[in-house]
C-alpha cells in the first residue's frame, strides 16, 4: 500500500473514532438530559401532590367545628387560667414596652390597633406586640405561637385552616382572634416550656352592660398556657372571656 493510501486510511479511522465520540457524548448528553427532565418532573409532580393534599386536608380542617381543631384540651395539656391585674388602659405609647408577663395579656400600647379584619400573621408580616396589644383591649383574644410551633408545618396547617374559619365568620365579635408568632425577639418564651399562649384583657363582664362601663372598673389580664395549638381550649377560652369582656369591649355597640 502506498503512503497516501496508508495516511488517507489513518485519517479516515480517526475521522470515524471522531464521529463516533461525538455521536457517544451525544447520547451521554441526551440521557443526562432525559435523566433530568423525569427528576424535574418527579419534583414537579411530589410539589404539585403535596401542595393538593394540604391544600385538601386544609379544606377539611375549615369544615370542622373550632373545637375539634388540633389537639384536645387534654391532649395539649393546657393548665389553668392564669390571671393578674391588668394595668395601660388607655396608655397609648409610641416605643417599645417591657411587658410584665410574656406574651403579655394588657399593658401600654401603640395608639392604633391593628387590622381587624386579619386573623393570623407570621412573622414576616406580624405587626408590633404594641400594637397587638390595643386589639387586646377592644376585646380581641391573641393566640400566641411560638417558634418550635411555626416550624412544624403540621401544627402551622392547622393555625392557618382555624384562621380561614375565623375569616368565614365574618364580622361576628365571637370570633374576635388573631392568631400571631412570639419571638425570640419578643421577650422571655412562654412561660413553663409551653408553645401556646392564649391571652385576653378582661373586665369580668362577659355580658354588655353600659352601666357597667360609666363607673370605675378594674381589669384582669388573663392567660392560658399549652403545649399545642388546641381549638376546644380556644373556643372554651372566648365563650369564658368573649369580646365583650374587655375595657373597651363596648365600642363595636355604639359604632353605626
Amino acid at each position: 500500500m502506498s503512503k497516501s493510501s496508508t495516511n488517507r486510511a489513518r485519517r479516515e479511522t480517526v475521522e470515524q473514532m471522531r464521529r463516533q465520540a461525538q455521536a457517544a457524548e451525544r447520547r451521554r448528553t441526551l440521557t443526562v438530559v432525559a435523566v433530568c427532565v423525569v427528576v424535574a418532573l418527579v419534583i414537579v409532580g411530589l410539589a404539585g401532590y403535596t401542595l393538593y393534599t394540604n391544600n385538601q386536608e386544609k379544606e377539611a380542617l375549615v369544615k370542622q367545628n373550632l373545637d375539634d381543631l388540633g389537639a384536645s384540651a387534654e391532649a395539649a395539656a393546657c393548665v389553668a387560667v392564669v390571671e393578674d391585674d391588668a394595668s395601660g388602659e388607655g396608655d397609648h405609647v409610641s416605643g417599645p414596652v417591657d411587658y410584665e408577663t410574656n406574651p403579655p395579656a394588657s399593658g401600654p400600647h401603640f395608639g392604633v390597633a391593628a387590622d381587624e379584619d386579619i386573623h393570623f400573621y407570621d412573622a414576616d408580616d406580624r405587626p408590633a406586640v404594641e400594637q397587638l396589644v390595643h386589639n387586646l383591649e377592644h376585646g380581641w383574644t391573641i393566640v400566641w405561637y411560638d417558634e418550635m410551633v411555626a416550624a412544624d408545618d403540621e401544627q402551622m396547617n392547622v393555625l392557618t385552616a382555624t384562621a380561614e374559619k375565623l375569616d368565614a365568620e365574618g364580622d361576628d365579635p365571637q370570633y374576635s382572634v388573631i392568631l400571631a408568632p412570639w419571638t425570640s425577639e419578643d421577650g422571655a418564651p412562654i412561660p413553663d416550656g409551653k408553645h401556646i399562649a392564649l391571652t385576653h384583657w378582661s373586665v369580668h363582664q362577659p355580658v354588655y352592660d353600659p352601666e357597667f362601663f360609666k363607673s370605675d372598673f378594674e381589669s384582669f389580664g388573663v392567660s392560658q398556657y399549652c403545649d399545642s395549638f388546641s381549638g376546644e381550649a380556644l373556643a372554651e377560652f372566648i365563650e369564658k372571656y368573649p369580646y365583650d369582656d374587655s375595657p373597651e369591649g363596648y365600642i363595636w355597640h355604639e359604632t353605626p
